[in-house]
């Protein structure tokens, strides 16, 4: 800019200098008078443009410092990455490794954590679209391109269009929240707000679901009571959600303003998370005449015991505390001091209900909250809520006294040559060929042909009573709003479903049978012997029996496998509508959720339209008009006895309602 000011003040003097020199030799003439004209035009013409260059120049770098103040504010308002602790970001990793940060970019692990963008944000914030809940009314919206929700309090006299054009008169009653980072993109999104207090984020009370394409409550996605009220409690993603969604987070917390100056090696699951911090790594191979080997301590989990490959995923996907304050204090600062190739034992405390009960974290924890164990195991100590697998597999024989480690089924990174997409792959992240009984076979060689594995399962070798995992891992855990395998390897056992409550794979799958039918299968197969059962046990199915009078739970888990392919051939469908129906006016969310879906599943349901979270009187109505439907249908079970379904394919409605009045309905809480 200084260049052209000059340009310009020089054609200007030359300019008149020249005019001058010649008026004193000789006076102008037309051509003379033309030649200033020209000079003075082309004067002007240069000032002005550089006039406007300076203004331009000023306003580009006006505009610049305008959006880094705003670049800064925005990292002054969230948690921040950095690099403390030798981490390297993924994008270093992909100059040598670009096939494992392509299908690492194409997993769910790297969304955890992201921050709110037009290519990350799933959810709709269209704006149109107003939710009352709980008293409030709420609007998602986005703004030069950043993401908020406004919340106003709800009124009879107050229209939906008080939330898409704020009023002045009405401005200060709507209150705006500015999205600043969100978790996950699989299932479920979740976002969350700037608080203004530090980088304490706030949590947003609602969740949007993939499945529905939908807001609903946060509280609605987890097996807890309804409250009915929203919640936007602060610090929950600093001190809790920052330890498995991120590489290394740090709470750093400040006891005097009550505010966190949270940070963070990496937002989401990424390179530094399984493999270590790679600073030293980056340096070795960048130069590796100043370093040796032993400088370079990047760490591959193929390359570890079963044990300690496990502990990598261990890390996040599991029950723990630490193991005194001095250890808590000290990733409140720096973050965990596991890494991995680390025994996960000596930094963390690991829950194994069952076992440890005298141990100081077990007791200070029971003191605090004795339903703890509740809330994620069943009586016997087997794992039954998600993203506890590694608390499943500590429990497995397989694991105790084999090789069997998390790397048995699950990948990191499909082969170059693998053919499946990397959509397909990243859904569970399995190995080619686990689906099925690979994962099994493995090491169990003996059963690898269809004779001997037939004789083993008593079921066709084709067929789902022949899939290891169906009678070994069944969908006795619960997360993401549907039933799981469990990864604690098991057998079959009545004793256990008696001891626990926890259905088994054989009722799970033969739904519309008893318990003494299970049982007598079992000793007749395997010589397993059964505890004395009930009458009720032995003439009612055990599926009817949970879904009725068992706990939110257990009424979750048959409702999912209602829906289940394997479940509805081995068990007919004609008999499900009314039980899925029940479900439908059920007192928790998440349950009437799972319900539903399944439902749409049966013959005559496909097109039912359902709101799970819609006042109960509606949801009654829907009830109703499922039963309408399934009455209206022909078909009926032939032995519908064990079902409460009379010769007439009526339901034996003294024994319904005998049976649901019975139910034992504690609140029950499962922690995600």
């Amino acid at each position: 800019m200084i260049l052209e000011i000059c340009f310009t003040a020089l054609v200007l003097t030359a300019g008149v200098g020249l005019v001058g020199n010649r008026w004193r030799a000789k006076p102008p003439g037309k051509i003379g008078w033309s030649f200033v004209m020209l000079v003075c035009v082309c004067g002007a013409t240069a000032w002005a443009w550089s006039n406007d260059q300076v203004q331009i120049a000023n306003q580009e770098q006006k505009q610049e410092q305008e959006q880094e103040q705003q670049h800064q504010k925005q990292l002054d308002l969230r948690p921040i990455s950095t690099d403390d602790g030798g981490y390297v970001s993924s994008d270093q990793c992909r100059e040598c490794h670009p096939h494992q940060h392509s299908t690492w970019y194409a997993s769910h692990h790297r969304t955890m954590t992201q921050l709110p963008t037009e290519a990350s944000v799933i959810a709709n914030f269209e704006g149109k679209q107003v939710i009352r809940y709980g008293g409030q009314e709420f609007r998602f919206f986005k703004r030069d391109g950043e993401f908020y929700m406004a919340m106003k309090a709800a009124g009879r006299q107050q229209a939906e269009n008080d939330l898409n054009q704020k009023k002045d008169d009405e401005s200060k009653s709507v209150r705006e929240f500015k999205l600043v980072l969100s978790t996950g993109a699989h299932h479920q999104q979740a976002f969350w707000w700037a608080t203004d207090e530090g980088r304490t984020l706030g949590k947003l009370p609602f969740v949007w679901i993939n499945a529905e394409q939908r807001w609903v409550p946060y509280s609605s996605i987890f097996l807890v009571p309804s409250s009915g009220r929203q919640n936007m409690r602060k610090g929950a993603w600093n001190r809790s959600c920052l330890k498995c969604h991120v590489v290394q987070g740090r709470p750093r917390f400040d006891s005097k303003s009550k505010t966190y100056d949270t940070h963070v090696a990496e937002f989401g699951i990424s390179c530094g998370a399984c493999h270590g911090p790679g600073e030293a790594h980056v340096a070795f191979h960048r130069d590796p005449s100043k370093f040796s080997e032993e400088d370079d301590p990047l760490i591959n989990p193929n390359n570890l015991s079963h044990q300690r490959a496990s502990h990598t995923c261990g890390q996040c996907h599991s029950s723990f505390r630490f193991p005194d304050g001095k250890s808590e204090k000290a990733f409140d600062r720096e973050g965990f001091a596991y890494r991995p190739g680390d025994d996960l034992h000596e930094s963390r405390f690991i829950f194994q209900r069952g076992r440890n009960e005298d141990h100081p974290v077990v007791k200070k924890k029971l003191a605090k909250d004795p339903k703890f164990y509740d809330k994620q195991f069943w009586s016997d100590g087997m794992i039954r809520v998600s993203g506890r697998e590694y608390n499943g597999l500590l429990e497995t024989p397989c694991f105790q006294h084999g090789t069997m480690s998390c790397l048995s089924c699950h990948e990191m990174h499909p082969q170059k040559d693998d053919q499946r997409s990397k959509a397909e792959w990243a859904n569970d992240q399995l190995k080619p060929g686990m689906r099925g009984n690979e994962s099994c076979l493995q090491c169990h060689e003996k059963y690898r042909s269809d004779e001997q594995l037939a004789l083993h399962t008593h079921h066709l070798s084709n067929s789902a009573g022949s899939r290891c995992y169906n009678c070994h891992m069944p969908h006795t855990t619960l997360g993401l709003m549907k039933a799981m395998r469990s990864h604690t390897v098991d057998s079959p056992s009545i004793a256990a479903t008696v001891a626990t409550g926890r259905p088994n794979a054989c009722n799970l799958c033969h739904l519309d049978q008893t318990l003494q039918w299970t049982s007598d299968h079992l000793f007749q197969w395997y010589q397993i012997e059964s505890p004395e059962l009930s009458q009720e046990e032995k003439e009612v199915a055990s599926s009817v029996r949970w879904l009725l009078k068992g706990d939110a739970g257990q009424r979750a888990i048959i409702g999912w496998h209602l829906g289940w392919e394997p479940a509805q051939t081995a068990s007919g469908t004609n008999w499900m509508a009314p039980y899925l129906a029940e479900l439908l006016t059920d007192s928790y969310d998440v349950v009437r959720f799972i319900g539903y879906h399944s439902l749409e599943s049966l013959p005559g349901f496909a097109d039912f339209k359902y709101d799970y979270v819609a006042p109960q009187k509606i949801r009654q109505r829907n009830r109703e008009r499922a039963m309408k439907i399934w009455r209206e249908q022909n078909e009926r079970p032939s032995d519908s006895v064990p079902v409460l379904i009379d010769g007439n394919g009526e339901i034996i409605e003294a024994l319904y309602e005998n049976m649901r009045n019975k139910r034992l309905d504690p609140p029950v809480i499962l922690n995600e």
